[in-house]
């Protein structure tokens, strides 16, 4: 059983990693944004309509989201 413990860091060495950059502008630095999905009371375990927050990130840049930090159900709900 090899479970890694909480708290634990694993050492990466960031060469061996690849950059991710906008699809949009090519700009490498992101911020987090929420995207923000309604529930109908109908739906809602509790009877009530709900919202529910998404966390994504979007260029500082130009604001674009890259298809990869959103649900594929989002992706092609903008097609």
């Amino acid at each position: 059983m090899n479970r890694e413990q909480p708290g634990l860091q694993m050492q990466v060495d960031l060469k061996q990693t690849t950059a991710v950059n906008c699809e949009s502008c090519g700009h490498d630095i992101f911020i987090p944004a929420f995207k923000i999905r309604r529930m109908s009371a109908l739906l809602s375990p509790h009877g009530k309509e709900t919202m529910i927050p998404m966390q994504v990130f979007a260029c500082a840049k130009c604001g674009h989201i890259n298809d990869d930090f959103q649900t594929k159900e989002e992706t092609n709900d903008s097609i």
